[in-house]
């Protein structure tokens, strides 16, 4: 900023982001005439930059500073539950991040169904459509004059409710509602929509059958244990009303129950129970060896109760592997079972970034990023503590592996911030956060002989401003007199310092009013009306007027 040939005033400069705070900025002299200002951006969008000289705006002012996302501007992209399936009259809804507002269609067989598209946010918009009709839809989404990668999608929507249960339910059930096993349950999906018919059973996906518009499912109850199991039928993901949600079994049988039957995860322990509680007596024995090399992995087995046996193994190896489980020498009922290994996820390979990580004031957000690209399939959790209180965190999930945490501290001090991905530490966490407290103006003090009445000859205009215990914020001193606006110049021992001294330099006798704000607010006191005058003597009688 050049301020040649405009007298010597304050300058002074407010920048606020798209979503209206307002920023820290720096301005440092290069010469007497010359300025240099700095401020950080913390999001891509509009911001506004207001700069007067004097209190007054110079020409341009405010001006409008578009800044984009660090790195290339990202593709267009469409992600939701909307582009995939649906219910018939109920909302559906998918997201679409663009620079540019996207043109958006739907259409089934029967005809169109109008979409309705909201921004939350700049170059975020949510796609809402009612579907009328089952079947598969075209969902074509234009950006400009281009469709979207993968435009046109086909989501299914289907009507659960048209799911007929041939011979009802009642059949099947006992007197609290649930499906007795063994139980043969066949259906009538020919008015329901396309979309595949789902059976589970104790979290085991049940095979079924299909035959034109009918599917029939067995549920013969091996391998499961006696008592009530929960039960899901969907359509297309969606489960059908009326449905009973659990089955009961009874027999005399092993039991083997837990994820560790089914799937692994490489360099986690994998756990399955065996429950030999109603069986005859015997022992288990298990082997588990990949199935295509056959080579071994250990299995650790403990006695967890009365015939009750934890197992636990842990892979190194991504693929597939056979689960042998026999009691008293003979194979349980169901083995041997595949187990599907998966590639384990590397919390090393996480990158976090941003101001966020390091420092913010009470009853704001801070903002960070976390890229999980690299770093294979995980649970990504975030935490943050303070002296006495949890803040508040919340991630957002951007759909590509990447995401965006924002931190809302209730207190000052120091905070705690612990990120993890899989049950484990990010590079650098727990992050040290320093949080200062809210601007408080009502707690910064003035004094000094430059706010009191005085002599010309003899007057000092130095005063200090205290703003120590008014949390984080600007100091701004502005100086007028009886022609005009006045330099002030402040001084601090360090950046750290609390205590600012303030001096100005009055060339006449007058009437001169100093005005004090903190954070934009004013001081107590402020604005501060100081008299000066040429004798002592007028200034004895204006102060024995008061």
């Amino acid at each position: 900023m050049s301020t040649k040939n405009c007298g010597f005033t304050e300058l002074e400069i407010q920048v606020t982001n798209p979503i209206h705070q307002t920023l820290a900025v720096h301005q440092t002299p290069i010469d007497d005439k010359l300025t240099q200002v700095m401020f950080q951006p913390s999001m891509a969008g509009l911001y506004q930059v207001a700069v007067t000289y004097g209190g007054v705006p110079v020409k341009g002012s405010p001006l409008a500073l578009g800044v984009g996302p660090v790195g290339p501007t990202p593709p267009p992209r469409a992600v939701g539950r909307g582009l995939e399936a649906g219910r018939i009259g109920e909302r559906c809804s998918f997201a679409v991040s663009s620079v540019v507002q996207p043109r958006v269609t739907v259409e089934a067989v029967e005809g169109s169904v109008e979409p309705h598209v909201l921004s939350p946010k700049p170059g975020e918009y949510v796609v809402t459509y009612t579907p009328k009709w089952v079947g598969v839809y075209d969902v074509v989404v234009m950006i400009g004059p281009n469709e979207l990668p993968g435009s046109p999608f086909h989501p299914t929507i289907v009507d659960p409710s048209a799911v007929r249960v041939i011979g009802g339910w009642s059949q099947h059930l006992d007197d609290a509602g649930r499906i007795r096993l063994p139980a043969k349950l066949a259906f009538d999906i020919g008015n329901a929509g396309p979309g595949p018919l789902e059976c589970t059973l104790a979290g085991r996906k049940v095979a079924g059958e299909k035959s034109g518009d009918r599917v029939r499912f067995e549920l013969s109850g091996e391998g499961i244990s006696p008592g009530e199991h929960e039960f899901e039928i969907k359509i297309a993901g969606f489960p059908l009303p009326e449905a009973p949600s659990s089955v009961v079994c009874v027999g005399d049988q092993v039991v083997l129950t837990g994820k560790g039957l089914a799937q692994a995860q490489c360099g986690e322990p994998a756990v399955f129970t065996i429950d030999g509680s109603k069986a005859s007596s015997g022992n288990p024995e298990v082997t588990l060896q990949a199935a295509d090399t056959n080579i071994p992995v250990p299995v650790m087995i403990s006695l967890a109760g009365d015939k009750i046996w934890r197992a636990t193994y842990t892979t190194s190896t991504p693929g597939n592997y056979l689960l042998s489980v026999l009691w008293a020498g003979r194979p349980v009922k169901g083995c041997p079972l595949i187990v599907e290994a998966k590639g384990g996820a590397d919390a090393s390979k996480v990158l976090c970034s941003g101001e966020g990580l390091r420092q913010g004031v009470v009853g704001r957000e801070i903002r960070s990023w976390i890229d999980t690209r690299r770093a294979g399939p995980g649970e990504l959790t975030a935490h943050c503590a303070g002296p006495r209180k949890v803040a508040y965190c919340e991630l957002y999930d951007h759909g590509d592996a990447t995401f965006t945490l924002n931190v809302k501290p209730q207190e000052a001090g120091r905070h705690a911030l612990t990120v993890k991905y899989a049950g484990q530490h990010v590079p650098g966490s727990p992050f040290v956060l320093k949080v200062a407290g809210a601007p408080d103006a009502s707690k910064v003090r003035v004094y000094g002989p430059g706010i009191e009445h005085g002599v010309l000859a003899t007057f000092q205009s130095r005063f200090i401003c205290d703003t120590r215990g008014a949390g984080a914020g600007q100091l701004t001193v502005r100086v007028r007199g009886p022609k005009g606006a006045f330099r002030v110049e402040m001084q601090r021992e360090s950046q750290k310092d609390r205590t600012i001294l303030c001096k100005y330099d009055p060339t006449e006798p007058g009437d001169y009013r100093v005005e004090v704000k903190w954070a934009g607010d004013l001081v107590p006191g402020s604005p501060f009306h100081v008299m000066i005058f040429d004798t002592q003597e007028e200034l004895r009688r204006y102060i024995s007027s008061l």
